[in-house]
């Protein structure tokens, strides 16, 4: 869509998505090197929190920030922070960093990992929306969704991604915290991802036309 909507006819674009899809690297769900390769100038902007470690190590630095701000990550010390606290809200916790994915021969030790990844390597500002506990999620209930063009729309990309298209059974609070505190269980890992649709190997659909 970049290149034959923006990059074609010389365009400037705004696109907003996850910082799973957007950090700065090379890893294969990365956007920003498949716009680079395609021409793209690109300004990356990142949303993140005061937690610069664990769910509980804030930094008071950020005390006294009006927000919202947006800062360039260059030479200061918020580049300096490690990417994933930041960026996360301190969920995953302290060890649940950014890392550079690397390579070992096979019987040979695995190095010791790099070191985790800076926000000034990561993107290029940070948006600052506030401190981390005064950030919530709003949701739509699902009472609000059946029978709308909205609900209609997310049943269809589940059934292109190979998901159940039942929207399921949902939570009708409205409001929760963005960063809920993490479950305190000792030795309590992230919980286990989905498994991958039977169908992700599948050519997509045709794109729909422009509106």
């Amino acid at each position: 869509m970049v290149k034959e909507e923006v990059l074609a006819k010389h365009h400037r674009a705004l696109l907003v998505m996850g910082w799973g899809h957007f950090l700065r690297g090379e890893e294969p769900t990365y956007i920003e090197p498949h716009l680079r390769k395609a021409g793209a100038k690109t300004y990356l902007i990142v949303f993140g929190t005061n937690v610069v470690g664990g769910y509980d190590e804030l930094d008071h630095r950020f005390d006294s920030w009006r927000a919202p701000t947006i800062v360039s990550l260059a030479d200061n010390w918020v580049g300096e922070l490690a990417a994933m606290p930041v960026v996360s809200g301190g969920e995953g916790g302290p060890h649940r960093m950014i890392f550079r994915r690397g390579r070992h021969s096979a019987g040979a030790l695995p190095a010791p990992p790099p070191p985790p990844v800076k926000l000034k390597d990561a993107a290029d500002a940070l948006l600052y929306l506030g401190p981390r506990d005064s950030l919530t999620q709003v949701s739509m209930p699902r009472s609000e969704l059946e029978g709308t063009a909205y609900g209609t729309e997310i049943q269809r990309r589940l059934k292109v991604e190979g998901f159940p298209t039942d929207l399921g059974p949902r939570d009708e609070k409205t409001e929760s915290p963005q960063f809920p505190r993490p479950q305190a269980e000792f030795g309590a890992g992230p919980p286990p991802l989905p498994p991958p649709p039977k169908n992700m190997g599948a050519h997509l659909p045709p794109r729909p036309p422009s509106q």
